[in-house]
C-alpha cells in the first residue's frame, strides 16, 4: 500500500503543543498593539477554550475578536504571529509512539506525506519531533487548503490505483474527502482538530476511524483481509 499523511495533529501533536504557545503569543501581540485587556490569563482561556472548538487558529481568533467586540484590525495582528512569526524554540512533539510506527509501517508500504503550511516551518517541525524524513518517499508542503490535486499527481507519479492508496489525517473536509472522491481509502485520525471534525454527515466519507497512530496497523490488516476475500 501507498501510505499519504497529513503532518500536524496526525504525525505531530500540533494542537496540544504548538497552538496553545502560538495563540498565547498573538494574545500577547494583539495587546501590545492596543487591544484592550483586563485580566490576560482569563483572556487566554477563553482563547484557548474556543480554540478546542475551531477547525483553525484562525477560526479561533476571528471568534475570539468576535465575542469581544474587538476592532477587527486586531485580527492581521494575531493571524502574523500564528502564522508568519516563527521561533525555533516553539515545543514539538510527535504523537504517541509515531516514531516507532513509522518505522515498521516503512518496512512494508511506501509513505508520504501532503502538509498544508510553510514549507519550511513543516520541515523544520518535522525534524524536532525527531520523525526520520527518509522514511518518507514525497514530501508535499501546500500554501493552499487543496490536497486533491496533490493525491491525483501521486498516485500517478508512483503509477498504481487509488484503491492501493490509503490517506490518513485530522481533518475530513480537507484531508480526506478530496482522497475519497479520487477512489483513495481514507482513516480519520481523531485527534487535535479530528475531535470536531466527525459529524455524522461527514462520517460517511471516511472508511475508518482511529485514535492512536498504532491503530493502522490493524487498519491495514482489515484490508489486506478483505482484499483477500474479493
Amino acid at each position: 500500500m501507498f501510505i499519504i499523511f497529513d503532518l500536524d495533529d496526525t504525525l505531530i501533536d500540533t494542537s496540544a503543543c504548538i497552538t496553545p504557545v502560538k495563540l498565547e503569543r498573538a494574545l500577547s501581540r494583539m495587546i501590545q498593539e492596543g487591544m484592550e485587556i483586563e485580566d490576560f490569563s482569563q483572556a487566554l482561556h477563553t482563547l484557548l477554550q474556543i480554540d478546542q472548538l475551531s477547525d483553525s487558529a484562525r477560526s479561533a481568533l476571528e471568534e475570539f475578536i468576535e465575542i469581544n467586540g474587538f476592532d477587527s484590525r486586531f485580527l492581521s495582528i494575531g493571524l502574523n504571529e500564528v502564522y508568519h512569526q516563527f521561533c525555533d524554540d516553539l515545543p514539538v512533539f510527535p504523537v504517541e509512539e509515531a516514531v516507532s510506527v513509522l518505522s515498521k509501517l516503512s518496512y512494508e508500504h511506501k509513505m508520504a506525506i501532503v502538509s498544508i503550511g510553510n514549507l519550511d516551518q513543516q520541515l523544520w517541525k518535522l525534524k524536532k519531533a525527531g520523525i526520520d524524513s527518509s522514511l518518507f518517499c514525497k514530501i508535499h508542503i501546500l500554501e493552499e487548503k487543496n490536497k486533491k490535486e496533490t493525491y491525483q499527481a501521486l498516485i500517478q507519479e508512483m503509477n498504481i490505483s487509488p484503491q492501493e492508496v490509503i490517506v490518513c489525517g485530522d481533518r475530513i473536509p480537507i484531508d480526506l474527502a478530496p482522497a475519497k472522491q479520487l477512489g483513495c481509502m481514507t482513516v480519520h485520525m481523531k485527534k487535535g482538530r479530528g475531535l470536531y471534525s466527525s459529524s455524522i454527515e461527514k462520517l460517511h466519507e471516511v472508511d475508518f476511524t482511529i485514535t492512536h497512530l498504532s491503530q493502522m496497523q490493524k487498519v491495514l490488516l482489515d484490508i489486506s483481509s478483505k482484499a483477500s476475500f474479493d
